[in-house]
């Protein structure tokens, strides 16, 4: 919450809330996954438009918390930001890996 605020602004980064999944490119995952979300990210993820990008935030997202699985096989993640709960500048920073990748 505090990331959208005007203080860090991920507007300018060229982030902004999409209105529905078909619409969006970056899906950000966070908190513990596990097998019945599992399939919905799944889903979500293929009705994302091309080119995708996924983003991983928190300990729980990024080594599986109470439910390791092996999210790696159905949705690839490009940029893992750790952190219990991951600072503002973490996930700025993470957002900027994400953008110099894909260039």
């Amino acid at each position: 919450m505090q990331t959208e605020s005007s203080r860090y602004d991920l507007e300018r980064l060229g982030c902004r809330p999409a209105d529905h999944h078909d619409e969006a490119n970056l899906l950000i995952i966070q908190g513990t996954l596990n097998e019945k979300l599992q399939k919905e990210v799944e889903t979500y993820y293929a009705a994302m438009k091309s080119p995708k990008y996924v983003l991983a935030i928190g300990t729980c997202a990024c080594g599986g918390g109470l439910f390791p699985l092996k999210r790696d096989e159905s949705v690839p993640v490009n940029v893992y930001v750790t952190g219990c709960p991951p600072r503002p500048e973490a996930i700025m920073n993470g957002l900027l890996a994400l953008r110099e990748g894909q260039k």
